[in-house]
């Protein structure tokens, strides 16, 4: 395995990156959108990354402006600006069709919004977020909406075509995002090639960290994981 970190300019924003080759020196094909909040970094993934690596894959996972190393203010950014940089960092660091988008929280809002543009094979999103429509050019400050099952929701329109494979990882315990809103990803997706909800039934809203504490529910997920990005 190989990591190299880079940058990537969108806009005024300078974007930290980080790619992570498996020993193939294959380019990069999946790309992480990490999630919101601002000690949120692109580093909380890399567990994950590092273990497709091992089965040779290779990803790019970045932070998005205001977060970690990038430039920027959080609470200047919205939807509309995190999928332009998603966009720019998968088209100029993935070659624009990667095999697979994984999102976490908000992340998975933008990926799943991406999908019809970037066509993805996998889509791997961990408790994910959905806003309605009216949020999308708000600022991350109090005035965006929260986290919750709406029926105009950009991701869930967005899934109506997509015809990869999708898996959702959901949290039992999860306080930020209503039960309903993982079960929407699945339904909103009829025309995919497979569809999976896992729930995760004691873990809360920060995934990856409870993954981290509990070693056999992360093996059954990395597992779960590998096999949908390799699954052609």
């Amino acid at each position: 395995m190989r990591v190299e970190e880079g940058t990537v300019e969108v806009g005024a924003e300078r974007l930290a990156a980080t790619a992570v080759f498996a020993a193939s020196g294959a380019l990069p094909d999946i790309v992480s959108f990490h999630g919101l909040g601002v000690r949120t970094t692109r580093r909380r993934i890399r567990y994950l990354l590092d273990h497709l690596a091992g089965h040779g894959l290779s990803s790019v996972c970045f932070d998005f402006s205001g977060n970690g190393d990038s430039t920027g203010r959080m609470d200047r950014a919205t939807l509309r600006i995190r999928a332009a940089e998603g966009r720019a960092v998968a088209e100029r660091l993935a070659g624009g069709a990667p095999r697979g988008l994984i999102g976490t929280s908000m992340g998975a809002h933008v990926a799943a919004v991406l999908s019809p543009v970037l066509r993805p094979r996998n889509l791997v999103l961990f408790c994910p977020a959905a806003y309605p429509e009216e949020a999308t050019d708000r600022p991350f400050d109090e005035r965006l909406a929260r986290p919750g099952p709406y029926a105009d929701s950009p991701a869930f329109r967005a899934l109506r075509d997509f015809e990869g494979d999708l898996l959702v990882v959901a949290a039992g315990m999860d306080a930020v995002i209503p039960r309903e809103v993982p079960e929407l990803y699945v339904e909103s997706a009829p025309s995919a090639r497979s569809r999976r909800l896992v729930w995760l039934d004691d873990c809360e809203h920060l995934v990856h960290s409870w993954l981290e504490r509990h070693d056999e529910r992360r093996a059954a997920v990395l597992r779960d994981v590998a096999a949908e990005l390799l699954d052609d």
